[in-house]
């Protein structure tokens, strides 16, 4: 993903600004049928929407490519009908909120932990009846296990996507892909960095030190601690570059000026395939990860429509045509892995032992304290290129 910067304040609720800037929750936080039911029997549903408009909210660049090219365009195709995309970083919880209660600017939009807990302190979301989902038998059980259960009625699970080590081989060799690669002597001044989303980083910190079960350490970080190991591990890291975004990450990858770098998973594949030499997947040590439910609107126009999109998401060839196009991981526990997805987690207990999920609950305990989280980071920033 290019932009993985998150940002929720009060009116302006922006995944960039808070992760980049900070800022801080101003409002409390969470807390067999047929497929088609009233408008049309599943016999002639395909007729049932033909013409009918939909807009989808995906996130933006090489992500809502992929995502237009293999699930909105035969989506229209079989239905007939005029779904579009609208790219987004998570400035739609502000689209909605700003809207009329009747006037979405979109019918359904991507979700992930952070943007779910935003959403649904504002009543943002609509629920969708799970009997209407007839390929949720197929999801993986860990995509409800992840989230609470006065999350689990709104919206589909569609896949996750997550923060990757990508290396150039032709300068640093075949290494093991881990996270500790990062902190290795021989890499100091090699490293490609994100200035802007560190909540990513400061994950991958606590993975690698193993101090306390999960991402625990980092939720359970506070201003002013001391010792405040999480962030003394930041700045044992010598990176040549922080970067601002994905095409100054590419810029500095094939320009040789860095050697390994951390990468979101919506960018990796069209870097890896520009570049035979670069290589990257989930490392061994496991990975910082985000879902990717599609949930609908509230006061959308299209709700019938949208609970047909939500179960097309859940299919077995649409997921399968998505894997093609993109390193994101997707939901079902059936899908056929394409050659460029190394060690693909492909079952259950894969996502159970290598993804670390910032969760719900996560982001509720580490929202209050994402001012502080943020000058902390930039005095860490500070220390890694001797300042």
């Amino acid at each position: 993903m290019t932009d993985r910067g998150d940002g929720l304040s009060k009116g302006n609720l922006t995944r960039r600004t808070i992760l980049k800037t900070g800022g801080a929750l101003a409002t409390g936080v969470l807390l067999p049928m047929p497929a088609i039911i009233g408008k049309a029997s599943p016999a002639n549903a395909k007729d049932a929407f033909k013409g009918e408009e939909l807009t989808v909210c995906a996130w933006s660049g090489a992500y809502e490519e992929a995502y237009k090219k293999a699930i909105v365009e035969p989506f229209n195709e079989k239905y007939g009908t005029k779904a579009a995309t609208l790219g987004g970083w998570d400035q739609m919880v502000a689209q909605i909120k700003a809207a009329p209660a009747d006037k979405p600017p979109f019918d359904v939009t991507i979700a992930d932990e952070y943007t779910t807990v935003a959403a649904l302190a504002e009543n943002l979301f609509a629920k969708t009846d799970r009997a209407k989902l007839t390929n949720l038998s197929a999801v993986q059980p860990w995509y409800f296990d992840t989230r609470p259960k006065s999350a689990q009625d709104y919206g589909a699970p569609f896949g996750l996507g997550f923060l990757l080590p990508l290396v150039n081989t032709e300068l640093v060799g075949e290494k093991p892909l881990t996270w500790n690669m990062l902190w290795d002597k021989d890499l100091e001044g090699k490293l490609a960095l994100d200035a802007g989303a560190f909540i990513w980083l400061l994950g991958v910190a606590a993975l690698v030190r193993k101090a306390q079960p999960g991402l625990e350490e980092l939720y359970s970080w506070k201003p002013d601690m001391s010792p405040d190991p999480i962030f003394e591990k930041i700045e044992q890291l010598r990176p040549a570059k922080w970067y601002r975004d994905g095409a100054e990450l590419n810029f500095v990858m094939v320009q040789e000026q860095a050697a390994v770098a951390e990468i979101y998973s919506t960018d990796a594949l069209g870097i890896i395939k520009d570049n035979k030499a670069f290589k990257t997947s989930i490392p061994a040590d496991g990975t910082i990860a985000y879902t990717e439910w599609y949930v609908k609107v509230r006061g959308t126009q299209h709700d019938e429509l949208s609970d047909v999109f939500l179960n097309y998401i859940l299919d077995k060839e649409t997921q399968d045509r998505f894997l093609t196009l993109t390193m994101s991981v997707v939901s079902r526990n059936d899908v056929a892995v394409p050659s460029h997805w190394i060690d693909y987690p492909a079952t259950n207990e894969d996502l159970k032992k290598r993804v670390a999920l910032i969760s719900m609950e996560g982001w509720e305990r580490l929202l209050p304290h994402f001012e502080a989280l943020d000058a902390r980071f930039k005095q860490a920033v500070l220390k890694t290129s001797g300042g």
